[in-house]
Formats: C-alpha cells, sequence, structure tokens
C-alpha cells in the first residue's frame, strides 16, 4: 500500500527539479528558514471500497511558495504567480509519478497570498487491500454432482 511518505519523496523530487532556486522543505519549516523555498505537505487521505481486494485511495497534496521579503514581507505578487503557474504546468500533465506508479492528479488550484502562495491537488489511486489470512472466508466444499432422475 502506497504510504504518504513515497508521495512527499515524488513531490519534492518534481518540484526540486522544477524550482531549482527553492530549498524544499517537507511537512513544516523552521523558524528564520531560507528563502526562496517551497514546502511539500500530504494533508487529507480517503480510502473507499473498490472491490473485495482493492481500495480507491486519494490525498491532498499542497505545495507552499515562500519568497524573499523585505522588512514590510512584500514580495512581488508577480513573482508568486509565475511560480503557482509553473507548478500548475507541472501538475497539469494528469499523473504524478511515485515510484513505479503514476497517480492520477485532479482538482489544481492556486492562490498567492501576501509573501507566500499556495498550490493545492488531489491525487488519487488505487491500491490492494491489506487482508490478513482470516480475513477472507474461504470456499465451502459444495456437492455439484450432477445425476440422471429416471
Amino acid at each position: 500500500m502506497l504510504r504518504s511518505a513515497e508521495i512527499l519523496d515524488a513531490l519534492e523530487e518534481q518540484m526540486g527539479k522544477a524550482f531549482p532556486d527553492c530549498m524544499v522543505y517537507r511537512n513544516v519549516v523552521r523558524r528564520n528558514f531560507q528563502r526562496p523555498s517551497l514546502l511539500v505537505e500530504v494533508g487529507r487521505q480517503t480510502m473507499e471500497d473498490a472491490t473485495r481486494y482493492a481500495v480507491d485511495r486519494t490525498a491532498q497534496a499542497k505545495v507552499t511558495f515562500f519568497e524573499t521579503v523585505d522588512d514590510y514581507h512584500d514580495t512581488q505578487v508577480e513573482v508568486l504567480e509565475a511560480r503557482i503557474s509553473a507548478g500548475m504546468l507541472l501538475l497539469s500533465r494528469g499523473a504524478l509519478p511515485v515510484g513505479d506508479r503514476y497517480l492520477d492528479v485532479s482538482d489544481v488550484a492556486g492562490e498567492a497570498m501576501g509573501d507566500y502562495a499556495e498550490l493545492t491537488c488531489t491525487l488519487s489511486w488505487q491500491d490492494d487491500r491489506e487482508l490478513a489470512a482470516g480475513d477472507v472466508a474461504l470456499l465451502e466444499d459444495i456437492d455439484i454432482t450432477v445425476g440422471y432422475d429416471g
């Protein structure tokens, strides 16, 4: 079953390639962090039944862009909007490579807010259901003898 750490690895790699001038943080930024930078996070996740042996999964991914600020924290909105556009273009390919799989990407949205911008998307995929030996009912013996009733 795919773990959020694997999704974060893929986001970190893809965003690092697309924005080589940015330091990439994961899940949290500390006080006095470096700018320009970006933060990758995996938020709300869902799992629903697909079949007896598979589940449909989704995860909300978020990339936050931080730009260099002056004493008044006035960042150029144009720079943040350019980062959002580039990030949306990267995610608009429809799939995010994660290991040997590709997760579907939908609902891509971005917004600039002062000295940072957020880009969010929904990732979806199907996973095998993790079953223990006793979780599945065994097939019973059924007599299917066919005879001639004279």
